[in-house]
């Protein structure tokens, strides 16, 4: 069951992804009523020569597959003009809610959603929508191998094409750190393990990255920031920013509640 919008009325999140996607998200907490910080702890650099190599010459009954928005962009990017004509001529699935926004925005229809936004939920999708022959898989440098090797073990052809890697943006966190140490930060929001560990990595002091409420996108999310030692709040029910503020809003929620509770 959803909680209120006015439980994230006035809270102050800090948002952590690419600098170039912190606006759209943004957007979003204001309708909540929240305030938004921004503090990139992604940076994306596109392997534009790798995509076109990639997807010069595909063959028929082709599945193009995407997971995650940055592969989206990144192709766009490096295709330029023929990037709604190469893609429109095959199937294209998407990972997660996310991803096939991007590419509809982008003139793209898309085949199928995995139900589960994850790797293995795509497993799972391709059992039902059926096999291709080949299908082209484009993912971060730093990706995991789970889906790829669950494709070659059914018999499909698969080619790997790095679309793009990430890094931990440069620069000076000082604004940052001191509005975690004056309290002036609710919660925190993460999006991929690796802007987990950047989030501690920029701040440098995992007690003071702990402070706000810490909410994740996915369990595999929250594996990786109890790693770089976080304590994770709250986990979404599904991959994508609307659940965070959803799970952050019920935690807020159930805070408020207990803390009625003990008054005396």
């Amino acid at each position: 069951m959803l909680q209120p919008v006015n439980s994230l009325t006035g809270k102050r999140i800090l948002l952590t992804r690419a600098a170039d996607q912190c606006e759209a998200i943004a957007e979003l907490i204001a309708q909540r009523g929240a305030k938004t910080l921004c503090f990139p702890c992604l940076a994306v650099q596109c392997l534009s020569e790798n995509i076109r190599h990639g997807l010069s010459a595909l063959p028929e009954n082709t599945a193009i597959l995407l997971s995650s928005v940055n592969g989206v962009s990144c192709a766009a990017k490096a295709l330029g003009d023929d990037f709604v004509p190469l893609f429109s001529r095959h199937q294209v699935i998407a990972v997660g809610s996310q991803t096939a926004a991007a590419l509809t925005e982008r003139g793209i229809s898309v085949a199928w959603i995995a139900s589960e936004a994850s790797q293995e939920g795509l497993i799972q999708g391709f059992a039902e929508h059926g096999l291709p022959a080949s299908v082209y898989f484009l993912r971060a440098e730093e990706g995991r191998d789970v889906l790829q090797q669950a494709l070659q073990n059914q018999g499909a052809e698969v080619h790997l094409i790095h679309a793009y890697r990430t890094i931990c943006p440069q620069g000076d966190a000082a604004d940052t750190a001191q509005a975690l140490e004056r309290g002036e930060i609710d919660a925190v929001l993460l999006g991929s393990s690796r802007t987990a560990r950047h989030y501690v990595q920029r701040i440098g002091n995992a007690q003071l990255a702990n402070r706000p409420a810490v909410v994740v996108i996915s369990a595999q999310v929250a594996a990786a920031a109890e790693g770089a030692g976080l304590s994770v709040q709250a986990v979404a029910k599904e991959a994508s920013f609307a659940a965070m503020l959803d799970a952050l809003a019920e935690y807020f929620e159930e805070t408020r509640s207990v803390t009625e509770e003990n008054r005396p």
